[in-house]
C-alpha cells in the first residue's frame, strides 16, 4: 500500500476521529520512510473499534482482537501490551492521517525483531536520530 492507498482506505472506513490511529509499516509509508507497505494496521478504541466491529467479526491475533477488511487491512483491539490510549492520544497527523508515533513503531519492531524489522529498525532509528531531541521528525 502506496500513501494514497493508505489515504483513500482510511477515508472509505470512516472511522471515528481522535479513536483510531496507523501502526507499522504504514505509519512508516506516511513519514516517507517507505514507499509501500504490504497491508495496513490500525489500532481501535471505543467508538472506532465498534465500528470495525460492524465490518466483520473479530478473531484472535498474538495478544489482541482483530478485524480483517478485504485482503489489506487489520483493525486491533489492542497493540502488543501497549496503551492503546496513549498510541492514539500521541499520534501525530500525516496528510490528514492519525499516525503512531515513529518511537513507538520503532519500539514495536526492535520488541518483534523479526528478520522483515530490521531495515526497517536502522530507517527508524536514522529519523529519530536525525529528529536530534528523541521526537519523531
Amino acid at each position: 500500500m502506496t500513501r494514497t492507498d493508505i489515504i483513500d482506505r482510511v477515508t472509505e472506513l470512516n472511522l471515528p476521529a481522535g479513536q483510531w490511529a496507523v501502526h507499522a509499516s504504514g505509519s512508516m509509508v506516511m513519514h516517507g520512510l517507505l514507499p509501500e507497505a504490504n497491508d495496513l494496521d490500525i489500532v481501535a478504541r471505543g467508538t472506532a473499534w465498534r465500528a470495525a466491529l460492524d465490518l466483520g467479526t473479530p478473531v484472535a491475533g498474538r495478544h489482541d482482537l482483530v478485524v480483517r477488511h478485504g485482503s489489506d487491512v487489520e483493525i486491533w483491539s489492542g497493540w502488543y501490551d501497549e496503551d492503546v490510549d496513549q498510541l492514539i492520544d500521541t499520534a501525530q497527523l500525516v496528510d490528514g492521517v492519525p499516525v503512531v508515533q515513529l518511537s513507538a513503531v520503532l519500539r514495536f519492531k526492535e520488541r518483534l525483531g523479526r528478520p522483515k524489522d530490521l531495515a526497517h529498525i536502522d530507517l527508524l532509528r536514522a529519523r529519530i536520530d536525525a529528529a536530534g531531541d528523541g521526537d519523531d521528525a
